[in-house]
């Protein structure tokens, strides 16, 4: 079991849900300031697990279309959560992934 999780990329996927969806409800449930939500989630925490995930998909040979999950499930749950002006940062979510997979050279086996 643990290794089709390994195969499908189910760490990404996981990754994705969980720093995509369910950290902006933590936020909204412990009722944090808008201005703190937008600073500490989307530039700080969202920016960072973007390009660690696209180097960590090149680095390990997966396929390129898993640096789609975190920028596809931060904009479900900026859709969800935030107001219209913050959705453009899924698109920046998916430009520092896809360069942070760019710059990294794969693994060597």
């Amino acid at each position: 079991m643990a290794e089709k999780f390994r195969n499908y990329g189910g760490q990404y996927w996981l990754v994705a849900i969980v720093v995509g969806v369910v950290l902006p409800r933590l936020l909204k449930l412990m009722s944090v300031s808008r201005f703190h939500q937008i600073v500490w989630l989307l530039f700080i925490i969202d920016f960072i697990v973007a390009a660690i995930i696209g180097w960590l998909i090149r680095r390990s040979g997966h396929t390129g279309w898993f640096v789609w999950l975190m920028p596809a499930f931060c904009f479900v749950g900026l859709y969800l959560f935030f107001p219209t002006y913050v959705y453009y940062l899924a698109l920046v979510d998916l430009g520092l992934s896809y360069l942070a997979y760019g710059l990294t050279t794969p693994r060597v086996a």
